[in-house]
């Protein structure tokens, strides 16, 4: 899939009481030029969308040619893919403040005939496509469905916005292509390690797995929530144990759910780690879906980015409860790991002593910032909350895996600095929500602990939590599901019990796991996989700009 649907499917469904259709349909699309005001009827654009070909002399064909041919064929894709979404759920999603705040710019940039912010003519021209045919609808009818003749398109500033995107997305390209070649060398100065000799992490260990539900309360929060708790066979049977069993904690991704973890959970606890997975309400699927149905006016709520990190301190102050009364003390709860995707990332970096910083997130919450990293709408309402110095550190918490964690503006690199714990950190190169290079690989640099590790999967997407099982349940959202999602879910399985096995149950059997060397060992196809296990702000730089040899 290309980056340019990939970005679509990512945003269109997150962006997009049945409406009528407008008195007047869109016909034409007036761009400046200069000093003139130029046109494109919507039946050219449609033509090209299906054809490729425009007509002689047309003025839109000097821009397109900026684009590579295969970056066209994706522009023509885009124009063409049709998307099918609830009416009712739309008009909801599309009131709600994150969405809001989009549709306010880009309706500087497809304004009305008078040149007036064209958000609310977009909101109805979406609102009006969803009704108007049950087997979907793609862009150009959307178009057509814009409340006047013409529509008015700020062509500079939309093709300067498309610039910075295809710009990123070319740079995230060669950076990762350059940390490819780090990875190698580390893999040549390295003592070989035959790893088919060793067991394979990619496999489910050999330990029986228990599941229960537990319902918690913290009064002093008002705050109920419900957790997952995943118990090897030992710990679950009150089986006496020389050894005491860690404990693993994962935090889900914005409207996402804990049944998603499902596999990684029941994974780490074939391996002998006991794992907890809370639901944290206000920021996960139900929300979302209270949303959709008109409970609730928000798919988020602010006092997340404190509710999230106490959720799971809660939880571990309940399991030491449970701990002492049901489990015969077997959980090593001072020898506590956590993992979390996304929005779950920034949840456990806070929990690993990361603090917020809110002067550099103030700068950082422009909207050429949050155009080319989507993630920033999420994380620029921290500013909504009062400006204090928020301490979220956990000291059980001894170390910490975040995949596609959004932290740069949040955190940023004075909050980040403030870790001294191991993590490691995954980024995937098609990841357009949370683009690698800004949200994972330069805040890698900003740690200062000593145990540290990077991991690139090439090609994979945000959504490590939608699978085959669950996609079902996001409506027009199929084209998400990653061809190889199976492969980049082994490559966390593994990564993860050999990590939290190192830093969490000190088996140092586990180590030699976690090297450049077995990133190129269990690497497949589709998505490539590298480790690195540092990359300081001066070799980013390098990398950056081309230089990347390493002493």
């Amino acid at each position: 899939m290309g980056w340019l649907k990939s970005l679509a499917l990512s945003i269109v469904p997150a962006v997009l009481v049945a409406l009528p259709v407008p008195v007047k349909a869109a016909e034409t699309i007036v761009f400046p030029v200069g000093k003139m005001n130029l046109e494109i009827s919507l039946n050219t654009l449609e033509n090209y969308a299906e054809t490729g070909l425009l007509p002689d002399n047309q003025p839109l064909e000097t821009y397109l040619n900026w684009f590579t041919p295969s970056e066209q064929r994706q522009v023509r894709e885009l124009l063409r893919t049709r998307y099918s979404f609830d009416t009712k759920a739309t008009a909801q999603l599309l009131k709600s403040p994150m969405v809001a705040s989009f549709l306010e710019y880009l309706g500087g940039l497809i304004q009305s005939e008078s040149g007036e912010n064209g958000s609310e003519a977009i909101y109805d021209a979406i609102i009006a496509a969803t009704a108007t045919d049950p087997e979907g609808f793609n862009i150009i009818e959307i178009l057509r469905q814009f409340p006047a003749e013409s529509i008015h398109l700020d062509l500079e500033e939309a093709l300067d916005t498309m610039v910075r995107v295809v710009s990123l997305v070319r740079q995230t390209d060669t950076v990762i292509t350059s940390l490819e070649q780090l990875a190698l060398s580390e893999v040549t100065a390295s003592s070989w390690v035959d790893f088919n000799q060793m067991p394979d992490l990619r496999q489910r260990g050999s330990i029986e797995v228990s599941k229960q539900t537990l319902s918690l309360f913290d009064w002093q929060r008002n705050r109920q929530f419900e957790a997952d708790l995943y118990l090897p066979n030992q710990v679950a049977e009150n089986i006496a144990t020389e050894k005491s069993t860690p404990v693993i904690v994962i935090s889900h991704g914005l409207a996402s759910e804990r049944s998603r973890f499902e596999d990684l959970a029941r994974h780490l606890a074939s391996y002998g780690f006991a794992v907890a997975v809370p639901q944290h309400p206000g920021s996960d699927y139900q929300a979302l879906q209270q949303l959709l149905a008109g409970e609730r006016n928000d798919i988020f709520e602010v006092n997340q980015f404190i509710d999230r990190p106490h959720d799971i301190s809660y939880l571990l102050n309940h399991l030491e409860r449970l701990n002492k009364k049901e489990l015969k003390n077997q959980l090593n709860l001072e020898q506590v790991g956590v993992w979390g995707h996304s929005f779950g990332g920034y949840t456990a970096l806070a929990l690993a002593g990361a603090t917020i910083d809110f002067e550099k997130l103030q700068a950082d919450c422009t909207l050429e910032n949050k155009i080319v990293n989507p993630s920033m709408f999420l994380q620029c309402r921290a500013l909504e909350l009062p400006q204090s110095e928020y301490q979220f550190r956990d000291p059980r918490v001894k170390a910490v895996v975040v995949l596609n964690p959004v932290n740069s503006g949040v955190l940023g690199q004075l909050g980040l600095s403030q870790i001294s714990i191991p993590v490691m950190m995954g980024a995937s190169s098609g990841d357009l929500l949370a683009p690698a290079v800004i949200e994972q690989i330069q805040t890698f640099t900003w740690l200062t602990t000593s145990n540290r590790y990077l991991v690139i999967k090439r090609g994979d997407s945000h959504f490590f939590d939608v699978n085959q099982s669950n996609v079902s349940e996001i409506p027009g959202m199929g084209g998400l599901l990653s061809p190889g999602v199976e492969v980049t879910r082994n490559y966390m399985n593994a990564l993860s019990v050999a990590f939290f096995g190192t830093y969490v149950t000190e088996d140092l059997e586990y180590k030699p796991y976690l090297q450049a060397a077995y990133g190129q060992e269990i690497g497949e196809a589709p998505y490539t996989l590298s480790v690195l296990k540092s990359l300081t702000p001066t070799e980013f730089s390098k990398v950056v700009s081309g230089n990347i040899s390493r002493n």
